[in-house]
C-alpha cells in the first residue's frame, strides 16, 4: 500500500462561520508579498489541472475535491491519500480571525473525506476500489476545546494523523500540555509537524522560529510518534539555514532498529529551489527512517531535473517525468530517478493510525 501522507486540503469559502461547510481561506486581511505571488501561481497550476471544471476562471471547494478524486484514481503510483485539515489561530480562547488565513476544519474534512471514499467504492474497476483517501485532522492546542476535539478525532477510524504547522497556527509546541501528548500517544496517533522554513502562509514567515525541529523533544519524550515534515530542508539554500544534519542527530538519538519514533517526510522536495540539496538530503537520512508525502498542491516542478545534472537522471527519466501529467505520479518519478527508495512509499503504514481492517 503507497501512500501520500501530506497532501492538503484547499478551498474557496470567506466566511469563518461556515467551517463545518467549507473551507475558510482568506488571507487577504493578512497578506505578505510572497505568499500573494505563491497563491496565484497555485491557482495557475489547479487550471492548467482542469481543475475548473465549470469554466469560472477559479477553483472552488467542491471543484478542487472532485480533482483529488481524479487524480488518485488515475494514479499509477498512489493507492491512498492522507488530506490535511488545519485548526485555526487562537487567541484569548477565541479565533484570531486576522491571522488565520487557512482554516480547514475536521468535522468538514471528514465529511469530504467519507464523501471521496464512497465515490472510489462506485467505481467500476478493483483497482480504483481499492483505493482509500485517510483524514489528517489538525487540533490546535490553544483551542479551548482541544482536548474534547482531540477525543472525537481518535474515534474517527479514517483519523490516521495530527497535522501542525507551528508558526503559521502559533504554537509552541514546547508549551503544550503532557495531557494532550499522552492523549495521542495513548492512541497511537502520530504527530506530523512542519519543521524548517515555512513559505505558504503569511504568519509561517512571521513566526519561523515556532518550526525549529529542536522543539520535538517534548512530544517524543511522552511517547508521541512525530513525523518532520521536509526533512527541515532549506526552500531557498542560500538563504535558509541548513539543519538537515543536526535533525538526523536527533533522530539517531530516538530511533532503534526496532523502534522508529522520529520520521521524516518527503514532502515538497521535488520544488525546484531545493535542487541543490537534494543529494545531501538522500545521502544524510536513510529510507528506513522516511515516509513520502508531496504537499500537494505545492508545485511539483519536473522540467529542473535535468539529465545527468541532477543526480545522474537519465535522458530516458527525464521524458518519462515530463510525460507524466498526474502530479502524484510524478513527484514519485522525481524522487525515484534522484534515488530515493521505493520504501518511502510503504514506510506510512509503520507510523500512521491506520485501522486494523485489512486494505489491499
Amino acid at each position: 500500500m503507497r501512500i501520500d501522507i501530506h497532501c492538503h486540503a484547499i478551498g474557496k469559502g470567506t466566511d469563518i462561520t461556515k467551517i463545518d461547510s467549507e473551507v475558510y481561506f482568506n488571507a487577504e486581511d493578512n497578506q505578505h508579498w510572497f505568499t500573494r505571488i505563491l497563491y496565484n501561481v497555485l491557482e495557475d497550476d489547479l487550471l492548467a489541472m482542469s481543475g475548473d471544471s465549470d469554466h469560472s476562471g477559479m477553483i472552488t471547494t467542491e471543484e478542487y475535491f472532485n480533482l483529488l478524486h481524479r487524480l488518485l484514481i488515475s494514479s499509477e503510483e498512489i493507492d491512498c491519500v492522507v488530506l490535511l485539515a488545519l485548526d485555526a489561530v487562537y487567541k484569548d480562547d477565541a479565533i484570531d480571525v486576522k491571522k488565520t488565513d487557512l482554516y480547514v476544519s475536521n468535522k468538514f474534512l471528514a465529511n469530504k473525506v467519507t464523501a471521496l471514499n464512497n465515490l472510489l467504492q462506485n467505481e467500476k474497476e478493483l483497482k480504483k476500489r481499492n483505493k482509500k483517501f485517510y483524514l489528517g485532522a489538525s487540533v490546535n492546542p490553544n483551542n479551548p476545546k482541544a482536548m474534547r476535539e482531540l477525543e472525537d478525532v481518535i474515534s474517527n477510524p479514517d483519523a490516521v494523523l495530527i497535522k501542525w504547522i507551528p508558526s503559521a497556527q502559533h504554537i509552541d509546541v514546547r508549551d503544550v500540555k503532557n495531557d494532550f501528548y499522552r492523549l495521542l500517544s495513548a492512541h497511537n496517533m502520530p504527530l506530523l509537524c512542519h519543521v524548517g522554513p515555512e513559505y505558504s502562509f503569511p504568519e509561517g514567515i512571521r513566526n519561523k522560529d515556532k518550526d525549529d525541529f529542536r522543539h520535538l523533544g517534548k512530544p517524543l519524550d511522552l511517547g508521541v510518534k512525530v513525523i518532520a515534515a521536509h526533512c527541515a530542508a532549506p526552500v531557498f539554500p542560500l538563504i535558509d539555514p541548513n539543519v538537515m544534519a543536526d535533525l538526523h542527530r536527533m533522530m539517531e538519538e530516538y530511533n532503534t532498529d526496532d523502534n522508529v519514533r522520529l520520521w521524516a517526510d518527503t514532502s515538497a522536495l521535488s520544488l525546484s529551489t531545493r535542487l541543490p540539496v537534494i543529494s545531501e538530503i538522500i545521502d544524510t537520512f536513510p529510507a528506513k527512517w522516511l515516509v513520502h508525502g508531496t504537499d500537494f498542491p505545492i508545485p511539483i516542478d519536473s522540467w529542473p531535473h535535468l539529465p545527468l545534472v541532477t543526480r545522474d537522471i537519465t535522458p530516458k527519466e527525464y521524458i518519462a517525468i515530463l510525460k507524466t501529467k498526474n502530479p502524484f505520479d510524478r513527484d514519485v518519478k522525481i524522487k525515484r530517478a534522484h534515488g530515493f527508495s521505493d520504501i518511502i512509499l510503504e514506510n506510512a503504514k509503520k507510523v500512521l493510525r491506520l485501522p486494523s481492517i485489512p486494505i489491499p
